[in-house]
Parts: structure tokens; sequence; C-alpha cells
């Protein structure tokens, strides 16, 4: 009598594991339907690696502690180049993200726009993965899922500072129309957790969603970007200058930052017009953009904001800040000649008004105008100066 007792007990074993496998496997489509969505949202390039990384890493995602993009170098296929990060950077602060997610109890779109708000100020592990150059044709588990255009778990080398847990490692390629492009990176380096089959399948597919997803976004990020530009000095145009102001101005007074706004007007160019010509008139606001450029520095933009005003927005630059940058621009500008034509060279001056938030204006038109008074301020003065707005 025991032999078909024990046989029951094998099939119930069996019809709960199936039972379990199933849930699983049902659990997992669920979370795969919801994060291509998240994803498949998204058109710019910032927002989709942050919707592929949170689905990545969210506790109501797949989970795991810390995830990466890279993709390959365009310029040298040899190298992949880190895109995007998110996840603790050791355990104290994993702890911490933790008890937040579980006392809030966001789910997966709340958590991701939560986290969207602030992602312009990346992290240590993004800082670092933004800084990472990669062999392609390494050891690390990136390069060879790269290689194998195949997931990648548990595998590799570490060549990148201990950057990779490789124990609890999984990587998996991204595609674009043009096959392999980058790859999904993620590990749990706090838990040590290993993942089971069910979820390593979504982890890949995840990866799927993120390669079209982040081809997409770039393309459109090239249309747009070409949409925002000014056609003759290459700068972002005056619609492009509003979004962005809108968007920092939003982001300096959430989080109690300041922003700087520089407005520049040539001196005297309607006279270069007039006695050169619009063809040297053109050859001088290009050559001008071009020197510009040259001088702003990480996180700066510079902008046309019609006929001969340009503007500059430094974010975390406050009044006296602001000015120290008026003063690079205008040194910039009237240091030496610009090239207009066949042997043709002309010096010119600028007066430029600068203003910062909340010094000065409590929101981004008052900053405008700030900055706009403040530049009328030295031309009355005598031109060729940088006037604060107080």
């Amino acid at each position: 009598m025991s032999k078909p007792v024990k046989r029951r007990a094998s099939r119930s074993d069996e019809l709960a594991r199936l039972r379990a496998e199933v849930a699983s496997l049902r659990g997992a489509v669920e979370l795969l339907h919801r994060i291509g969505i998240l994803v498949g949202g998204e058109l710019e390039l910032e927002p989709a690696c942050y919707a592929v990384l949170t689905a990545t890493t969210a506790g109501v995602g797949i989970g795991l502690n810390r995830a990466m993009l890279f993709l390959a170098d365009p310029t040298d296929r040899r190298k992949l180049r880190g895109l995007a990060a998110v996840g603790p950077s050791d355990r104290g602060e994993a702890d911490r993200v933790w008890r937040s997610i579980e006392a809030d109890a966001h789910d997966l779109e709340a958590l991701y726009e939560a986290g969207l708000r602030h992602h312009q100020h990346p992290g240590e592990l993004d800082r670092r993965v933004r800084a990472t150059s990669l062999d392609a044709r390494g050891a690390t588990p990136v390069a060879l899922a790269l290689m194998r255009d195949d997931l990648v778990v548990a595998e590799g080398t570490d060549d990148a500072g201990g950057l990779f847990d490789l124990p609890t490692a999984l990587a998996a390629p991204l595609h674009d129309s043009k096959g392999v492009c980058g790859v999904l990176y993620a590990d749990d380096c706090f838990t040590g957790r290993r993942l089971d089959p069910a979820t390593q399948l979504v982890f890949r597919m995840v990866a799927e969603h993120a390669g079209r997803a982040i081809a997409n976004a770039r393309r459109f990020e090239e249309v747009a970007g070409a949409a925002r530009t000014d056609a003759l000095t290459g700068l972002r145009h005056h619609g492009a200058f509003m979004t962005d102001l809108r968007r920092e101005a939003a982001a300096a007074l959430e989080q109690g930052r300041s922003l700087g706004l520089a407005m520049i007007d040539l001196d005297g160019f309607k006279q270069v017009n007039d006695t050169l010509g619009h063809l040297a008139g053109d050859a001088l606001l290009a050559g001008l953009a071009t020197r510009m450029r040259g001088v702003v520095r990480g996180g700066e933009g510079v902008y046309r904001y019609g006929g001969d005003e340009f503007a500059a927005l430094a974010p975390g630059a406050d009044r006296a800040g602001i000015a120290l940058v008026g003063q690079r621009l205008r040194e910039a500008i009237v240091g030496q000649p610009f090239a207009v034509g066949e042997g043709e060279k002309i010096r010119i001056t600028c007066s430029i008004g600068v203003a910062a938030l909340p010094e000065d204006a409590g929101d981004a038109t008052a900053l405008v105008e700030a900055a706009d008074r403040a530049m009328f301020r030295a031309k009355a003065s005598g031109k060729d100066a940088v006037a604060s707005a107080r």
C-alpha cells in the first residue's frame, strides 16, 4: 500500500511545482507588459534610459540592486561607453532606499516618475558609469554579452575597478535596426540573490525593449535637435531656449538651487550689415557662436535668442557666478577679431546683462526680464560691459 501513496505524493509535488512555475511565468509576463508600457512611452533618451533602469532595479520591477546601460561607441566599435546607471553606491544607501520604497508602497510608474524628477542630479554610481569606457572585446560580462549576442549570467572578469559584481552579474545585449548596439547590465551586489530562470528571461526581454526604446529615442533626439537648432549658428534657437529655461527654473526652485542667465547683445551689429553686407554679418554671427561654445563649461548652454542677441544659461550659478560667466563670454567676444570674408577681419564688442534666480527673480519670465534690464544698463553705461540685475 505504500507505493501508491508515494506515487500520489510524487504527483502532488509535481503539480505544486508546475503551479509555482506557471504562477512565476504569469507574474513575469504581467511585469514585462507593465515594463513595456513604461519604456515605450518615452521618446527622449534620458527618460527612456531611466525607465529601463527603474524597471530593472525597482522592488516593484525585476528588483535587482543595480542596473547599468552601455552603448557601442559609434566612432570606435572597439569601445563600450557607459550611458547611465541606477542603484545605491553602498549597502547603507541600499538599506535606506529599500526602506523608503517599502514605506511608500510605490508602484512601478509612480517610482519612475518620482525618480525622473531627480535624474538630472546623478548619483555616484551614475557618474561613475557615465565616465566608464570598456574594451568591447574584453572579458567583462558586458563585453561577453555584446560579443555573444546572448545573456551572460555570473560570468566574466572585471577590468573596470570593481564596477561589476561577478557572482550575481547579468548582462543582456541591446539591439537596434543594425544589430547589437549595447548591453543592459544588472546585479544583486548587496543581497547576493541569484535570479530564477523566469526572471532571467524577463531581464533578457527587458533588454530587447530597451534596445528599441533607446534606438527610437536617439533618432527622435536627432530629428528634434535639428528642429531646435538655428541653421546659421548651430546653436539652439529661441523656442529651445524657452523650453530649457522653464525646465531649469522649475528644477532650481524645487531643489533650492540657483540658476543664472546672461543676455548678450552685440554692439553696432547693424553697421556691420550696412557697411560690409549681410554675408559678412552672417559670418560674424557664426564665428561668434563658435567662440562662445568654446568657452562655456559643463552644464552651461548658449542659445541664439534672436537677431544679434544671444543667451547663456548656467544652472547652479548665483548672481556672482553668472557675472563671472558673463565676463568670460565678453572676453571671448572682444579678445580677437572675427574673419568675415576674403582677408576681412573685424572686431566687435557686446553688452551683457546677467541675473540669477532666486536672487533677482521668482520665475523664468521674471529672470529674462531682469537680465534684459541689466543688458540695457550695460548699453547705457557705454557698451562693452557686463551689468548685473542689481
